[in-house]
């Protein structure tokens, strides 16, 4: 199969998602940052019964910071709202493209309810990719459009 035809049939599931770190929005900001500690994470999603509201990642860990609050204040009042989600059925393709074009690490991955069911990361894509089309990715030049003036080695 083709690199880009399994980017455009592939599901965004077989890239290795996470399972989704799920806080209510009433948990502290101090309980958030430990959970992401413990499981070496870098986001949770923050629902109530199984409703995703918003998402807390590292980035909004810094805006946190910067604000000087305690880490007893909700973590509802620091989570990012305005949120980019993937169906269970997108494609990988699908993924790439709103990661590169928002800028994002992560994205939630939703059930044809609405519920989250998993963490479409960068790293998992660049994982599934690196495994499936190893002769694709690893011959790629360090500067995409570049060619080599002249053949390295002896």
């Amino acid at each position: 199969m083709s690199f880009h035809l399994s980017l455009n049939t592939e599901p965004v599931t077989a890239a290795f998602p996470n399972n989704p770190l799920l806080v209510s929005p009433d948990a502290t900001v101090g309980d958030v940052l430990q959970l992401l500690r413990t499981h070496r994470a870098g986001s949770v999603l923050v629902c109530e019964e199984r409703k995703l509201l918003g998402i807390f990642t590292e980035r909004d860990a810094l805006k946190w910071m910067a604000s000087g609050k305690s880490v007893e204040e909700p973590i509802a009042d620091f989570m990012s709202r305005n949120l980019v989600t993937l169906n269970e059925d997108a494609t990988m393709g699908e993924a790439i493209r709103l990661m590169s074009e928002g800028g994002y690490r992560r994205l939630p991955i939703l059930s044809a309810e609405g519920q989250p069911t998993g963490m479409a990361g960068a790293r998992g894509i660049v994982h599934f990719l690196v495994d499936h089309f190893p002769q694709t990715i690893y011959t790629l030049p360090p500067k995409p459009g570049t060619v080599a003036g002249e053949r390295e080695g002896a």
